[in-house]
């Protein structure tokens, strides 16, 4: 589980860097907008938990607990940048924080769907 959890913080560092570095044009603010986004958001967010623990050799009957060492850095760390958007993301307009923190509860959800529903296998 701690390479699950190395691998979580992992994904949120780069995906922080990039949103600070480019989220002007990933995350903006509207109803449309967030639409498209959670739209392409969510196939991702279904598959990337499943495929990381076939990588690193998950038991099937543990992909709930580890969809939740998964997400636990992202989702505690995203606390700071949700409280402080404006500040932690200049870049944005500060409207877009609504559908940043939305997309960011629909990411985290997927991912641990995701490994709650996958079959357990056989004992």
């Amino acid at each position: 589980m701690k390479r699950l959890i190395t691998t979580g913080f992992a994904i949120w560092l780069v995906a922080t860097i990039g949103l600070r570095l480019a989220g002007q044009w990933i995350v903006k603010p509207g109803a449309l907008w967030a639409i498209a986004l959670l739209g392409v958001s969510a196939p991702l967010m279904f598959m990337l938990p499943r495929g990381l623990f076939e990588r690193f050799a998950v038991d099937r009957n543990r992909y709930a607990l580890a969809g939740i060492a998964l997400v636990a850095p992202g989702m505690l760390l995203d606390t700071i940048s949700a409280i402080w958007f404006p500040q932690v993301f200049p870049n944005m307009q500060p409207e877009a924080a609504g559908v940043f923190g939305g997309w960011l509860l629909f990411c985290n959800v997927l991912a641990l769907v995701s490994a709650a529903t996958a079959e357990p296998r056989p004992v």
